[in-house]
């Protein structure tokens, strides 16, 4: 799948910077265009609520919500190329369905670019990896607060299990996964088995059919798979990572799956996934 066109989720909190500059130079690398989306909550007050509402301070804090927005997305297009055409929306919620609308937005892209989210786990709109994994059938670049400045796509980290999200990933890196020096297909295996019966044998050979060089490294077994793989991707210098994303949503609380949330959670590097 050709990238070409690009969603980033503006987090206008300081660790933002790094999630801003990692999605306009991908939009460069991609000659993609790209759509920087800001949340505005609307905050509506508890049934429970008594006596005269301060509608003047909600729309105040409403009001200054969406000059942060705008300041954080004029600082991205400020520094955009020539070759970049970039624009501005605005996503109008209330607290706890601004994950979902972000998710519903990420279906007419290609690709959506998000940070990681809140050191302690995030609130309902920090962790918009969730809303546009579970929500919008596309892939998704999430960026980890650490991360500083512009995208790295040398050396490409593919975990494979052989899923249908595992599949979905891939499909939707190939693109990245051209302009990689070094691709490496990781899966990990309880028993020994030849080499063309190993995880990974056949989607490497499909890599290979798209011009893409890859290896096939195998992992021993492990309980924690998402540590393992985290642990690989340091020792091997990998810039980023491919995997699917496993979790399910239920009655708007998205519940992860412990591989994925591993990996959220204790990020160094970006990871593209897809569910």
């Amino acid at each position: 799948m050709a990238i070409k066109d690009l969603l980033l989720h503006i987090d206008t909190t300081d660790r933002g910077e790094g999630v801003g500059d990692f999605a306009l130079s991908l939009a460069t690398e991609m000659g993609a265009h790209l759509t920087a989306a800001g949340v505005v909550l609307e905050i509506v007050p508890p049934a429970s609520f008594m006596g005269e509402y301060p509608y003047d301070i909600m729309a105040e804090a409403i009001e200054q919500a969406r000059q942060a927005a705008e300041q954080s997305y004029q600082r991205i297009a400020a520094a955009a190329p020539a070759t970049v055409q970039t624009e501005l929306v605005l996503i109008q919620a209330i607290a706890g369905q601004a994950r979902e609308d972000f998710g519903r937005l990420a279906r007419h892209f290609d690709l959506s670019v998000v940070g990681q989210g809140g050191e302690d786990g995030g609130g309902d709109d920090e962790l918009m990896a969730e809303g546009a994994l579970f929500a919008s059938g596309k892939p998704v670049f999430i960026v980890p607060n650490i991360h500083k400045g512009p995208a790295k796509l040398g050396r490409a980290m593919v975990c494979w299990d052989g899923g249908m999200h595992s599949a979905r990933a891939i499909a939707g890196s190939i693109d990245l996964l051209k302009r990689a020096g070094k691709v490496e297909v990781v899966s990990i295996a309880g028993r020994n088995l030849p080499n063309d019966e190993l995880p990974g044998f056949n989607i490497t050979r499909h890599l290979t059919r798209h011009g893409i060089s890859a290896t096939l490294k195998k992992l021993p077994a492990a309980q924690d798979v998402g540590e393992t793989l985290l642990s690989y991707a340091a020792d091997s210098g990998a810039d980023f990572m491919v995997m699917g994303a496993y979790g399910h949503s239920r009655l708007r609380e998205f519940v992860l799956g412990g591989t994925t949330r591993t990996i959220l959670n204790s990020m160094t590097i970006p990871v593209l996934m897809a569910h």
